[in-house]
């Protein structure tokens, strides 16, 4: 007896191994096929908008007609002095913005990570708000301060005996330069720099301080030397995104002729009939511009490290004395400019009869937000910008998540390549993506349909912040051990459920980080919808662009305050997320 049923179980046992193998071959095999589809897919998106751009770029014919291929546009373009201003304007304003912002915002950080400021977690968080504060928003509340005679700061500096014409002219190049200072140059700094200043070993300082030196010799000699590698990083990529900056300078150069890259396209892409040929041929010279920049940025964070930590890491902060709370109120009052002062003055904008104009009998009225609330066309884009936002919020934490996994943990034969992909987004501006998806959806028979639908948006949206989204749940997924795995495959568990009860669980604070800034970036998104988001699909952002671009400041002053409002929000729980869960250092690392 014992022998037979010995004798019927090995059978069994090699059948029951046998299916186990089998299912775990198709398993790998259907894997492998959905892992090779999101590649293919995210290729497709990233790429093929570039390449749509360079094919259009030789179609000469007049739009509408029939396609006529040659190099007019291209001898265009290289013929034009506007070209030339417009290149310089683009990087003399990046230059001018990052060599203002690196030296505050440097000081700044290591204040708040390495000194006894009073409050440092509070001004920290005020630097996280400014850096999700809507560009369009804000500078509507700096053009009702310093545009002009009627500007409220002109008016009470004109009160003064000795001046008789307005002091601040933000319609000029640095009026540009202030407000992009006044959005994200600064704050994007602070943002970045701090988690690295708090990795920094300070028994150096503490020998220098206990030599004598003055705690601004400290910084200046041993501080700065030190973190350089990764302040000019930080500049590097902050340069690159000053390039391609487009809401501000559309708003503020164009009245004084001042032109840059990205308005210059958008001006050829809005003229009846759209010059498509050559706005391409201008996005193609626009990236080819960026390129180098982008190389050396690579370069340079891969071939430096400015890690400090050693055995006997400490972390003590550096005594400011009797200039802590000097120094603090120095740093409330820009916060309070960054921050209080647009969201007040815009607020206070949407109950003013005439945007600017107080010299009025009664310049006050109610009619602004009565007129929105019954607007048709304000609600259509209120309720659009909901749905955008909560579609691309869901979207991109599933899309990010799939990625980031098969990046890290799949081991995947494409993992390089996807990965480089997630990157190439930030090589092309929001314009020019807006523009390559134009051409994308409306000339090619398949994706014809889906143009003038949300979808469209959403796409968008997701490939503008695939590379941060993707870069901090990598992030997440790298410091996950897989002995974790390995222990739940090993009790029978399968990929699926490994990841739904183990990794899932270790990685959603990460995940609702990144759907909170999907959230603030649908919100205030303006460049990459700005050629997409038309007729019933429009969300608020591209709306208060056509009313400041039509001269509309008024009802334009009501959605800012809608639009700073949601985005400021959002960014408020995704700092108390991410710092619930000790995200900063993450983020750091994936931006």
């Amino acid at each position: 007896m014992n022998t037979a049923a010995t004798t019927t179980a090995v059978p069994t046992g090699t059948a029951l191994a046998s299916g186990r193998a089998a299912r775990f071959a198709v398993s790998s095999q259907v894997r492998l096929l959905l892992l090779t589809l999101l590649l293919v897919v995210v290729g497709f998106l990233v790429i093929y908008p570039v390449l749509t751009l360079l094919i259009t770029s030789f179609e000469v014919n007049a739009f509408g007609q029939p396609t006529i291929y040659g190099t007019g546009n291209w001898e265009r373009i290289f013929s034009q002095d506007n070209l030339s201003k417009a290149l310089t304007n683009t990087v003399s304003l990046g230059f001018m913005r990052q060599l203002i912002g690196v030296v505050v915002g440097v000081c700044i950080a290591w204040l708040i990570a390495r000194t006894n400021l009073p409050f440092r977690t509070v001004l920290e968080v005020g630097f996280w708000v400014a850096l999700f504060m809507p560009a369009l928003p804000v500078t509507l509340s700096w053009v009702l301060l310093m545009a002009g005679r009627n500007a409220m700061l002109n008016q009470l500096i004109m009160q003064l005996p000795f001046v008789e014409r307005p002091f601040f002219n933000i319609y000029s190049w640095w009026g540009i330069v202030w407000v992009h200072l006044m959005t994200s140059s600064i704050a994007v700094k602070v943002f970045l720099l701090v988690p690295a200043f708090r990795s920094l070993d300070s028994s150096l300082e503490e020998a220098a301080r206990t030599s004598g030196a003055s705690i601004m010799r400290v910084f200046w000699k041993i501080v700065v030397p030190i973190m350089a590698p990764g302040i000019l990083v930080v500049v590097l990529l902050s340069f690159i995104r000053s390039m391609q900056a487009f809401e501000i300078e559309l708003i503020l150069g164009a009245p004084k002729g001042i032109s840059v890259f990205s308005t210059i396209i958008f001006a050829a892409m809005t003229r009846e009939p759209p010059m498509q040929g050559l706005a391409s041929a201008l996005s193609i010279v626009f990236i080819l511009s960026i390129i180098p920049f982008v190389i050396l940025q690579q370069w340079y964070s891969h071939r430096h490290s400015y890690a400090s930590i050693s055995g006997k890491f400490a972390n003590r902060v550096q005594d400011l004395g009797r200039w802590r709370w000097p120094i603090f109120a120095l740093i409330a009052f820009l916060l309070i400019l960054m921050t209080v002062v647009p969201f007040g003055f815009l607020t206070m904008a949407t109950f003013m009869k005439m945007f600017g104009v107080f010299k009025m009998a009664v310049p006050w009225t109610l009619d602004n937000w009565a007129n929105a609330m019954t607007h048709g066309a304000i609600e259509r884009s209120f309720f659009n910008t909901l749905k955008l936002a909560f579609s691309a919020a869901l979207s991109g934490m599933i899309a990010y998540t799939a990625i980031a996994y098969a990046i890290v943990k799949a081991k995947f034969y494409g993992a390089r390549v996807l990965d480089f992909f997630t990157w190439l987004p930030t090589l092309v501006p929001g314009l020019v993506l807006s523009l390559g998806f134009l051409q994308m959806f409306t000339g090619v028979g398949f994706f014809r349909p889906l143009y003038g639908t949300l979808a469209v948006l959403v796409i968008a949206v997701l490939i503008g912040t695939m590379t941060i989204g993707t870069q901090m749940i990598r992030v997440a997924l790298v410091q996950i051990s897989r002995e974790l795995e390995e222990a739940a495959w090993a009790s029978g568990g399968s990929r699926f459920y490994t990841f739904r009860r183990v990794v899932l669980p270790l990685i959603a604070p990460s995940i609702a980080v990144i759907g909170l800034e999907i959230f603030a970036t649908s919100n205030a998104a303006v460049g990459i919808l700005a050629l997409l988001g038309t007729g019933s699909t429009q969300p608020l952002s591209i709306l208060q662009l056509t009313l400041l671009d039509s001269g509309r400041f008024e009802q334009a002053a009501v959605i800012g305050v809608l639009i700073m409002t949601m985005t400021v929000v959002s960014a408020i729980l995704a700092r108390y997320i991410g710092h619930r869960v000790g995200l900063g250092h993450q983020q750091a690392t994936a931006a």
